[in-house]
C-alpha cells in the first residue's frame, strides 16, 4: 500500500472512529440521562405573556455545561498559578463535563421543557472542549512537562504572560461569550511585550502558546460569525415580591416594567435586569431588603444554582434545594462545586443560608 493510501486510510479510520464516538455519546446521554417522570408544563403564575419573557425552565439546568467550561478554565488558571499547566488533570476535567451534562439533562427533563438549541449547543461545546482539553493535556503532560522540568520551578516571561491571560480569560467568560475574547490581539501583545530570554522552556512556550492563541482566534472568528446571526439576549425579566416599585427602580441596573399580581392576589413587580454575573448581584442585593423575594424568573419556578463548599465540610447545611451534582475543584483540593435545584421563591433566602453556612453562592443559571 502506498504512503498516500495509508494516510487516506488512517484519516478515514480516525474520522469514522470520531463519528462513532460522538454518536455513541449523544445516544448515551439521551437514553441513560433521563428522568422517570413526565416533563411538566411550566407557565407564569402571574399570567405574564410579554414577548420574550418566558424561557424554557429545563434550560436553566442545561446551561450549566456551558458554565462548566468557564469554571474549568478558572480552575486551569488556578493550578497554573500554583505550579504549571502540566499538573492540571485534563482527563478528569473532560469526565466532569460529561457527568455534569448527564445529571443536568436528567434534572431538566423532570423540571420542565428544554430547547433543542440548548441541547445542540451543549454537544457542540462538549466535543470541542473534549478535543481541546485532550490535545492540550497530551502536549502539557509530555513536551510541556519536560520543558517545565528545566526551570527549577521559576516561571519564564512566557509562562507569566500565559498565566495572566488565563486569569483574564476566566474572568472575561463570567459575563461575555468566549468567542469575543481578543485572542488575536493577545497573540500580538505576547510577541510585542514579552521579553525573550533564551532557554529551552522559553522557546517551547513561544511556539506552543503562539499556536494555541492563533488556533483559538481562528476558531473564535468562525463561531463569532455564526453567532452573529443569533446574538445572545443579555437581559432577563423576573417578578419581585416584598418591595415597592420605587425602591426597585432605585437599584442600579434594575428597570421596572410594571406591577403584576397572581391568581391568589399576591402582588409583585415585573423587572428587567442583565443576565449572568449581574443577575447574581441582583439576587444578592434583594437579600439585603427584609421581605424581598423572587416569585418567578422568566416565568419559571425552579432554578439551578451552584455553591462552592470549602474543604473538610462533610455534609451540607439545610436549605430548600435538591443537590444534583458535586464536582471537585482542582485548584482548591478538597473543595467542591455543588449544583442545587432551588425553588425560585426561596432563592433569595437560600443565598443567605448558603453564606451563613460558610458556602460561597456562585451562580444562578441562566437560560
Amino acid at each position: 500500500m502506498s504512503l498516500r493510501r495509508k494516510i487516506l486510510y488512517l484519516t478515514g479510520a480516525l474520522a469514522a472512529a470520531a463519528a462513532l464516538g460522538i454518536t455513541a455519546t449523544v445516544i448515551s446521554v439521551e437514553t441513560v440521562c433521563t428522568a422517570d417522570v413526565p416533563t411538566p408544563a411550566v407557565t407564569s403564575q402571574f399570567g405574564i405573556t410579554d414577548p420574550g419573557y418566558a424561557r424554557s425552565q429545563g434550560d436553566s439546568f442545561l446551561t450549566f455545561p456551558e458554565w462548566y467550561i468557564v469554571h474549568a478554565y478558572s480552575d486551569l488558571a488556578g493550578v497554573t498559578g500554583q505550579t504549571s499547566e502540566s499538573d492540571f488533570r485534563y482527563l478528569s476535567s473532560i469526565a466532569g463535563f460529561w457527568r455534569s451534562l448527564c445529571r443536568a439533562t436528567r434534572q431538566a427533563e423532570g423540571s420542565g421543557p428544554a430547547t433543542s438549541d440548548q441541547k445542540l449547543t451543549n454537544y457542540i461545546i462538549g466535543f470541542s472542549f473534549t478535543a481541546e482539553m485532550a490535545l492540550q493535556g497530551a502536549y502539557e503532560k509530555s513536551i510541556g512537562a519536560l520543558t517545565e522540568e528545566t526551570t527549577d520551578g521559576v516561571k519564564t516571561a512566557e509562562d507569566a504572560f500565559n498565566l495572566a491571560l488565563l486569569k483574564d480569560y476566566a474572568a472575561f467568560l463570567y459575563q461575555t461569550p468566549w468567542y469575543r475574547y481578543p485572542f488575536a490581539a493577545k497573540l500580538d501583545q505576547f510577541w510585542r511585550d514579552t521579553p525573550f530570554v533564551p532557554s529551552v522552556r522559553s522557546v517551547e512556550r513561544r511556539f506552543s502558546l503562539s499556536l494555541q492563541y492563533a488556533g483559538r482566534a481562528a476558531y473564535a472568528a468562525v463561531i463569532g460569525y455564526a453567532a452573529g446571526y443569533d446574538p445572545a439576549v443579555l437581559t432577563i425579566r423576573s417578578v419581585v415580591t416584598g418591595l415597592p416599585a420605587a425602591e426597585l427602580a432605585a437599584m442600579p441596573g434594575v428597570k421596572v416594567i410594571r406591577e403584576v399580581s397572581d391568581v391568589k392576589g399576591t402582588k409583585g413587580v415585573l423587572v428587567e435586569t442583565a443576565r449572568y454575573a449581574k443577575f447574581d448581584a441582583f439576587a444578592k442585593e434583594l437579600r439585603r431588603h427584609a421581605g424581598a423575594a423572587l416569585a418567578e424568573v422568566a416565568g419559571n419556578h425552579q432554578i439551578l444554582v451552584t455553591i462552592v463548599v470549602p474543604p473538610g465540610d462533610g455534609r451540607l447545611a439545610a436549605f430548600d434545594g435538591l443537590p444534583i451534582f458535586s464536582i471537585p475543584i482542582q485548584s482548591r483540593p478538597g473543595a467542591r462545586r455543588i449544583g442545587v435545584d432551588v425553588p425560585v421563591r426561596s432563592l433569595v433566602q437560600d443565598i443567605a443560608r448558603f453564606e451563613a453556612a460558610g458556602y460561597n453562592f456562585e451562580h444562578a443559571y441562566d437560560y
